[in-house]
Protein backbone atom coordinates (compact mmCIF):
# COMPACT_ATOMS: atom_id res chain seq x y z
CA UNK A 1 0.00 0.00 0.00
CA UNK A 2 1.55 3.06 -1.06
CA UNK A 3 1.93 6.28 1.48
CA UNK A 4 -0.95 8.59 -0.20
CA UNK A 5 -2.99 5.01 0.11
CA UNK A 6 -2.31 4.78 4.02
CA UNK A 7 -3.29 8.62 4.30
CA UNK A 8 -5.98 8.75 2.65
CA UNK A 9 -7.37 5.59 4.58
CA UNK A 10 -6.37 7.23 8.05
CA UNK A 11 -7.63 10.40 7.12
CA UNK A 12 -11.01 8.89 6.07
CA UNK A 13 -11.61 6.88 8.96
CA UNK A 14 -10.13 9.02 11.78
CA UNK A 15 -13.02 9.61 13.82
CA UNK A 16 -13.53 5.91 13.91
CA UNK A 17 -9.38 5.33 15.00
CA UNK A 18 -9.91 8.39 17.44
CA UNK A 19 -13.04 6.78 18.82
CA UNK A 20 -10.91 3.37 19.01
CA UNK A 21 -7.69 4.94 20.74
CA UNK A 22 -10.24 6.31 23.51
CA UNK A 23 -12.20 2.89 24.30
CA UNK A 24 -8.09 1.69 24.40
CA UNK A 25 -6.65 4.71 26.62
CA UNK A 26 -10.01 4.37 29.06
CA UNK A 27 -9.43 0.60 29.56
CA UNK A 28 -5.99 0.61 29.94
CA UNK A 29 -6.01 3.57 32.84
CA UNK A 30 -8.47 1.44 34.02
CA UNK A 31 -6.40 -1.40 35.22
CA UNK A 32 -2.94 0.52 35.45
CA UNK A 33 -1.53 2.28 38.23
CA UNK A 34 -0.91 5.61 36.24
CA UNK A 35 0.88 7.25 39.34
CA UNK A 36 3.72 4.50 39.70
CA UNK A 37 4.64 5.27 36.36
CA UNK A 38 4.36 9.11 36.22
CA UNK A 39 7.77 9.74 34.64
CA UNK A 40 7.91 7.28 31.96
CA UNK A 41 4.48 8.73 30.97
CA UNK A 42 5.85 12.20 30.99
CA UNK A 43 9.30 10.96 29.15
CA UNK A 44 6.91 8.94 27.01
CA UNK A 45 4.54 12.16 26.24
CA UNK A 46 7.13 14.45 25.29
CA UNK A 47 8.78 12.21 22.67
CA UNK A 48 5.29 11.51 21.15
CA UNK A 49 4.29 15.15 21.48
CA UNK A 50 7.71 15.95 19.18
CA UNK A 51 7.06 13.25 16.75
CA UNK A 52 3.61 14.30 15.68
CA UNK A 53 3.95 17.73 15.24
CA UNK A 54 7.53 17.98 13.88
CA UNK A 55 6.28 15.83 10.63
CA UNK A 56 3.44 18.32 10.26
CA UNK A 57 5.76 21.15 10.15
CA UNK A 58 7.82 20.23 7.42
CA UNK A 59 5.08 20.23 5.28
CA UNK A 60 4.69 23.87 6.02
CA UNK A 61 5.77 25.88 3.09
CA UNK A 62 7.10 29.18 5.02
CA UNK A 63 8.26 30.64 2.22
CA UNK A 64 4.68 31.57 1.43
CA UNK A 65 4.80 34.13 4.16
CA UNK A 66 6.19 36.45 1.25
CA UNK A 67 3.16 36.81 -0.78
CA UNK A 68 0.96 37.98 2.11
CA UNK A 69 0.51 41.24 0.87
CA UNK A 70 -1.49 39.97 -1.75
CA UNK A 71 -4.32 39.06 0.16
CA UNK A 72 -4.16 41.36 3.01
CA UNK A 73 -7.64 41.88 3.94
CA UNK A 74 -8.69 37.91 3.53
CA UNK A 75 -5.02 36.93 6.17
CA UNK A 76 -6.52 39.76 8.81
CA UNK A 77 -10.29 38.00 8.75
CA UNK A 78 -8.99 34.80 8.89
CA UNK A 79 -6.53 35.11 11.71
CA UNK A 80 -9.07 37.69 13.52
CA UNK A 81 -11.52 34.79 13.53
CA UNK A 82 -9.38 31.94 14.11
CA UNK A 83 -7.10 33.55 17.03
CA UNK A 84 -9.62 35.93 19.02
CA UNK A 85 -13.45 35.40 17.56
CA UNK A 86 -13.06 31.45 18.46
CA UNK A 87 -11.67 31.79 21.80
CA UNK A 88 -14.39 34.49 22.99
CA UNK A 89 -16.94 32.47 21.46
CA UNK A 90 -16.43 29.38 23.43
CA UNK A 91 -15.70 31.28 26.23
CA UNK A 92 -19.25 32.96 26.11
CA UNK A 93 -20.58 29.14 25.44
CA UNK A 94 -18.82 27.91 28.59
CA UNK A 95 -20.64 30.56 30.50
CA UNK A 96 -24.09 29.65 29.41
CA UNK A 97 -23.56 26.26 30.03
CA UNK A 98 -22.48 26.69 33.47
CA UNK A 99 -19.33 24.40 32.73
CA UNK A 100 -16.68 23.81 35.04
CA UNK A 101 -13.75 26.04 35.03
CA UNK A 102 -10.86 23.34 34.00
CA UNK A 103 -13.04 21.71 31.65
CA UNK A 104 -13.90 25.14 30.02
CA UNK A 105 -9.97 26.39 29.74
CA UNK A 106 -9.63 22.70 28.09
CA UNK A 107 -12.60 23.86 25.46
CA UNK A 108 -11.19 26.99 25.42
CA UNK A 109 -7.37 25.45 24.51
CA UNK A 110 -9.59 23.16 21.93
CA UNK A 111 -10.21 26.63 20.08
CA UNK A 112 -7.61 28.53 20.74
CA UNK A 113 -5.26 26.54 19.24
CA UNK A 114 -3.53 27.78 15.45
CA UNK A 115 -5.35 26.11 12.45
CA UNK A 116 -4.78 22.39 11.40
CA UNK A 117 -2.59 22.09 8.13
CA UNK A 118 -5.11 19.48 7.22
CA UNK A 119 -7.44 23.18 6.10
CA UNK A 120 -4.91 23.48 3.57
CA UNK A 121 -6.45 19.89 2.18
CA UNK A 122 -9.57 20.99 2.63
CA UNK A 123 -8.90 24.24 0.70
CA UNK A 124 -7.67 22.75 -2.19
CA UNK A 125 -10.33 19.83 -2.59
CA UNK A 126 -13.32 22.81 -2.53
CA UNK A 127 -11.02 24.62 -5.31
CA UNK A 128 -9.83 27.45 -2.71
CA UNK A 129 -7.07 29.72 -2.60
CA UNK A 130 -4.29 27.49 -1.56
CA UNK A 131 -1.65 29.94 -1.69
CA UNK A 132 -4.09 31.90 1.26
CA UNK A 133 -4.62 29.28 3.00
CA UNK A 134 -0.89 28.47 3.28
CA UNK A 135 0.17 31.90 4.41
CA UNK A 136 -2.48 32.02 6.94
CA UNK A 137 -1.18 28.24 7.76
CA UNK A 138 2.08 29.36 8.80
CA UNK A 139 1.16 32.85 10.37
CA UNK A 140 -1.27 31.14 12.60
CA UNK A 141 1.14 28.65 14.06
CA UNK A 142 3.98 31.62 14.30
CA UNK A 143 1.01 33.99 15.88
CA UNK A 144 0.37 31.12 18.50
CA UNK A 145 3.65 31.60 20.68
CA UNK A 146 2.01 34.58 21.56
CA UNK A 147 -1.75 34.47 21.26
CA UNK A 148 -2.31 31.04 23.24
CA UNK A 149 -0.79 31.39 26.41
CA UNK A 150 -1.93 34.97 26.66
CA UNK A 151 -5.50 34.35 26.01
CA UNK A 152 -5.26 31.16 28.77
CA UNK A 153 -3.32 33.22 30.87
CA UNK A 154 -6.35 35.85 30.47
CA UNK A 155 -9.26 33.27 31.12
CA UNK A 156 -7.64 30.97 33.76
CA UNK A 157 -7.67 33.91 36.04
CA UNK A 158 -11.49 34.79 34.93
CA UNK A 159 -11.81 31.41 36.58
CA UNK A 160 -9.85 31.93 39.13
CA UNK A 161 -7.31 29.09 38.41
CA UNK A 162 -3.85 29.82 38.34
CA UNK A 163 -1.83 28.89 35.58
CA UNK A 164 1.80 29.75 34.74
CA UNK A 165 2.50 32.43 32.05
CA UNK A 166 5.95 31.41 31.24
CA UNK A 167 5.53 27.62 31.72
CA UNK A 168 2.73 28.17 28.69
CA UNK A 169 5.38 30.22 26.74
CA UNK A 170 7.92 27.41 27.46
CA UNK A 171 5.55 24.40 26.23
CA UNK A 172 4.40 26.73 23.39
CA UNK A 173 8.36 27.32 22.22
CA UNK A 174 9.07 23.13 22.74
CA UNK A 175 5.60 22.20 20.84
CA UNK A 176 5.48 24.59 18.10
CA UNK A 177 8.78 26.55 17.62
CA UNK A 178 11.34 24.36 18.03
CA UNK A 179 9.41 21.55 15.33
CA UNK A 180 8.68 24.69 13.56
CA UNK A 181 12.13 25.79 13.09
CA UNK A 182 13.54 22.33 12.76
CA UNK A 183 10.73 21.26 10.18
CA UNK A 184 11.63 24.46 8.13
CA UNK A 185 15.38 22.77 8.14
CA UNK A 186 14.58 19.47 7.06
CA UNK A 187 12.28 20.48 4.48
CA UNK A 188 15.25 22.51 2.79
CA UNK A 189 17.73 19.62 3.02
CA UNK A 190 15.06 17.25 1.48
CA UNK A 191 14.41 19.43 -1.30
CA UNK A 192 17.89 20.44 -2.13
CA UNK A 193 18.55 16.23 -1.94
CA UNK A 194 15.33 14.84 -3.25
CA UNK A 195 14.03 17.78 -5.55
CA UNK A 196 10.31 18.83 -5.49
CA UNK A 197 8.84 15.89 -7.45
CA UNK A 198 10.94 13.37 -4.74
CA UNK A 199 9.69 15.56 -1.86
CA UNK A 200 6.09 15.17 -3.46
CA UNK A 201 6.56 11.49 -3.60
CA UNK A 202 7.74 11.24 0.16
CA UNK A 203 5.17 14.08 1.58
CA UNK A 204 2.07 11.89 2.62
CA UNK A 205 4.42 10.56 4.73
CA UNK A 206 4.84 13.17 6.76
CA UNK A 207 0.95 13.69 7.84
CA UNK A 208 0.94 9.60 8.52
CA UNK A 209 3.15 10.15 10.81
CA UNK A 210 1.39 13.28 13.03
CA UNK A 211 -1.70 10.95 12.77
CA UNK A 212 -0.43 8.22 14.13
CA UNK A 213 1.31 10.16 17.16
CA UNK A 214 -2.12 12.00 17.26
CA UNK A 215 -3.69 8.43 18.15
CA UNK A 216 -0.70 7.84 20.53
CA UNK A 217 -2.00 10.56 22.23
CA UNK A 218 -5.59 10.32 22.98
CA UNK A 219 -4.82 7.14 23.64
CA UNK A 220 -2.10 8.50 26.40
CA UNK A 221 -4.44 11.03 27.64
CA UNK A 222 -7.16 8.91 28.19
CA UNK A 223 -5.11 6.12 30.11
CA UNK A 224 -4.01 8.72 32.44
CA UNK A 225 -7.36 10.47 32.69
CA UNK A 226 -9.57 7.34 32.89
CA UNK A 227 -10.20 6.64 36.46
CA UNK A 228 -11.44 10.55 36.76
CA UNK A 229 -13.33 9.95 33.69
CA UNK A 230 -14.79 6.64 34.48
CA UNK A 231 -15.91 8.89 38.13
CA UNK A 232 -17.47 11.66 36.12
CA UNK A 233 -18.34 9.78 32.35
CA UNK A 234 -20.27 13.00 31.50
CA UNK A 235 -17.14 15.08 31.46
CA UNK A 236 -16.82 13.96 27.74
CA UNK A 237 -20.59 14.58 26.75
CA UNK A 238 -19.97 17.91 28.28
CA UNK A 239 -17.50 18.93 26.13
CA UNK A 240 -18.95 18.05 22.88
CA UNK A 241 -21.97 20.09 23.40
CA UNK A 242 -19.98 23.95 23.40
CA UNK A 243 -17.69 22.20 20.25
CA UNK A 244 -20.57 21.62 18.45
CA UNK A 245 -22.33 25.15 19.23
CA UNK A 246 -18.68 26.54 18.02
CA UNK A 247 -18.70 24.88 14.40
CA UNK A 248 -22.35 25.50 13.79
CA UNK A 249 -22.18 29.09 14.97
CA UNK A 250 -18.63 29.69 13.49
CA UNK A 251 -19.44 27.88 10.05
CA UNK A 252 -22.60 29.47 9.20
CA UNK A 253 -21.44 33.46 10.47
CA UNK A 254 -18.15 33.07 8.93
CA UNK A 255 -19.99 32.42 5.46
CA UNK A 256 -22.31 35.19 5.38
CA UNK A 257 -20.12 37.44 6.63
CA UNK A 258 -17.19 36.43 4.03
CA UNK A 259 -20.42 37.31 1.49
CA UNK A 260 -21.33 40.19 2.53
CA UNK A 261 -17.44 41.42 2.19
CA UNK A 262 -17.63 40.32 -1.38
CA UNK A 263 -14.57 37.82 -0.92
CA UNK A 264 -14.85 35.63 -3.67
CA UNK A 265 -15.64 31.90 -3.36
CA UNK A 266 -12.26 30.66 -3.39
CA UNK A 267 -11.21 33.15 -0.67
CA UNK A 268 -14.19 32.17 1.34
CA UNK A 269 -12.87 28.29 1.36
CA UNK A 270 -9.49 29.65 2.69
CA UNK A 271 -11.03 31.41 5.22
CA UNK A 272 -13.26 28.87 6.72
CA UNK A 273 -10.85 26.18 6.96
CA UNK A 274 -8.18 28.17 8.37
CA UNK A 275 -10.12 30.06 10.90
CA UNK A 276 -12.79 27.34 11.99
CA UNK A 277 -10.77 24.28 11.57
CA UNK A 278 -8.08 24.06 14.96
CA UNK A 279 -5.22 21.97 15.25
CA UNK A 280 -6.37 19.16 17.79
CA UNK A 281 -2.94 17.69 17.90
CA UNK A 282 -1.48 20.88 19.00
CA UNK A 283 -3.58 21.56 22.06
CA UNK A 284 -3.40 18.24 22.98
CA UNK A 285 0.31 18.43 22.98
CA UNK A 286 -0.03 21.82 24.84
CA UNK A 287 -2.55 20.22 27.86
CA UNK A 288 0.45 17.24 27.86
CA UNK A 289 3.59 18.66 27.77
CA UNK A 290 2.54 21.10 30.53
CA UNK A 291 1.03 18.60 32.37
CA UNK A 292 -2.72 20.82 32.00
CA UNK A 293 -4.71 17.46 33.28
CA UNK A 294 -8.53 17.63 32.59
CA UNK A 295 -7.63 20.64 30.26
CA UNK A 296 -6.48 17.77 27.55
CA UNK A 297 -9.67 15.80 27.95
CA UNK A 298 -12.15 18.61 25.12
CA UNK A 299 -8.78 18.85 22.87
CA UNK A 300 -8.98 14.48 22.62
CA UNK A 301 -12.72 14.34 21.93
CA UNK A 302 -12.41 17.50 19.20
CA UNK A 303 -12.03 15.30 15.95
CA UNK A 304 -14.68 13.58 17.17
CA UNK A 305 -16.86 16.89 16.03
CA UNK A 306 -14.25 18.61 13.83
CA UNK A 307 -14.14 16.45 10.79
CA UNK A 308 -17.69 15.53 10.05
CA UNK A 309 -18.49 19.59 10.77
CA UNK A 310 -15.73 20.48 7.93
CA UNK A 311 -15.97 17.40 5.73
CA UNK A 312 -19.69 18.22 5.81
CA UNK A 313 -18.97 21.94 4.41
CA UNK A 314 -16.44 20.99 2.01
CA UNK A 315 -19.39 18.31 0.62
CA UNK A 316 -21.48 21.23 0.67
CA UNK A 317 -19.02 23.39 -1.65
CA UNK A 318 -20.82 23.09 -5.16
CA UNK A 319 -23.74 24.50 -3.76
CA UNK A 320 -22.09 27.45 -1.59
CA UNK A 321 -20.30 28.07 -5.28
CA UNK A 322 -23.51 28.44 -7.31
CA UNK A 323 -25.22 30.54 -3.65
CA UNK A 324 -21.87 32.93 -4.25
CA UNK A 325 -22.13 33.57 -8.11
CA UNK A 326 -25.59 34.09 -7.82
Amino acid sequence: MSLLKIKNHLDRFLILYVIIAMIVGFFAGLHMDIKHHAHTFKILNMVVVISMIYPMMITLNISALGKASKSLKQIIIALIMGLVFAPLLVFGLNLLFHINPTLSLGLILATVVPCSSMAIAYTGLSDGNLELATIVVALSFTLAIITVPGWLKLFASSYHLSISAWLLIKTIIIVVFIPLLFGYITRIILLNKLGTQGFLDIKPLFPTISILGMFVIVVLIFMEKAKLVASKPSVVLISLVPLALYYIISLSALTFFNKALKLSYEDNMAVIFTSVGKNEGTAMAIAMAAGMGMMAIPPAVTPILQIPFLVGYLKFSNKIKKWWER
